[in-house]
C-alpha cells in the first residue's frame, strides 16, 4: 500500500542528543561550582541520582525528563532547601546551551524535504514536553516540513504506549498500514508502532553495531542512513 504519511522520532532519530546534552551540562556545571563548592563527579553524580530517582517516581509520564525536577531534586540535595532562583538558572542555561549546540544529522533535511514535496504528511511522535520539543522543532529549521506533533505531554503516556502513535494517525487522519514510523529505540518506537500496525523503521547509524536475529525481527527495516527512508517509501 502506497504511504501517505511517516511519523518519526525525534531525539537520536533526527539529530545526535549526546553532544548538546555534554555541552550543556558543562555550562550548568560551571555554574554551580560558583554558587557552592562542588566537583564534577560530585555534581554528575548528583544530576544522575536526581535524575533517576525523577524517573523512577514519574515513569512513563513527560513529567520524567523534565530537566527542572532534576535541577530542584539536586539543589534540594546540595541546599537541603528550595532556590528558585537557582534551580531556574540551571534550567535555563541548561536548555539554551542544548538548543545552540543541535546539530541535524546528515541527509535528515534533504528526506524530510523530498517526502514533503512528495505531499506525504510528517509527524514528529516523541517522549518529553511540548514546550521543548517544539524549539527543538524551531531551531533545527523544520517548521515548514512538519505537520503534526505528538508528545508524551499530550498523550499522558509515553512510548511504546499504543496511545501515542494513534494520537498521530489520528491527527493526520491516516490508517497504520498508510504509514511508517522512524525511530532509533527498539522497545520504543519499534515495539509501539508495531503494535497498532504501523511498518516500522529502525535507524542504527552505529558502526560494527550488532543486533540479534530477534531484533532485526522486530522492525519491518533497519537503515543506517535516514535517506533510505526514500527507498522504502518507494517501494
Amino acid at each position: 500500500m502506497k504511504k501517505e504519511g511517516v511519523l518519526f522520532d525525534l531525539d537520536n532519530t533526527l539529530y545526535g542528543y549526546k553532544l548538546p546534552h555534554q555541552k550543556a551540562l558543562n555550562v550548568v556545571y560551571s555554574f554551580l561550582k560558583k554558587e557552592i563548592q562542588i566537583s564534577k563527579i560530585k555534581f554528575i553524580r548528583l544530576y544522575d541520582w536526581s535524575k533517576q530517582e525523577i524517573k523512577r517516581e514519574l515513569s512513563g509520564t513527560a513529567s520524567a525528563h523534565n530537566r527542572i525536577l532534576y535541577f530542584q531534586r539536586l539543589i534540594e540535595k546540595t541546599h537541603n532547601t528550595v532556590h528558585p532562583h537557582i534551580i531556574l538558572k540551571l534550567y535555563n542555561l541548561y536548555w539554551n546551551t542544548f538548543l545552540k549546540n543541535m546539530k541535524l544529522d546528515r541527509g535528515v533535511l534533504e528526506t524530510l524535504k523530498r517526502i514533503h514535496k512528495d505531499k506525504i504528511k510528517i509527524a514528529i511522535v516523541s517522549d518529553l514536553t511540548t514546550n521543548i520539543q517544539l524549539k527543538k522543532i524551531k531551531k533545527l529549521g523544520l517548521t515548514r516540513y512538519i505537520d503534526f506533533l505528538v508528545t508524551s505531554e499530550e498523550a499522558g503516556s509515553e512510548k511504546p504506549h499504543s496511545i501515542m502513535f494513534l494520537l498521530a494517525l489520528n491527527k493526520m487522519r491516516l490508517k497504520p498500514e498508510a504509514t511508517l514510523f522512524v525511530g532509533d529505540d527498539l522497545s520504543k518506537d519499534i515495539a509501539g508502532s508495531n503494535a497498532v500496525g504501523i511498518e516500522s523503521v529502525l535507524i542504527s547509524r552505529k558502526k560494527n553495531k550488532k543486533l540479534s536475529g530477534e531484533d532485526y525481527k522486530k522492525a519491518n527495516h533497519v537503515i543506517k542512513d535516514i535517506k533510505e527512508v526514500l527507498k522504502i517509501l518507494n517501494e
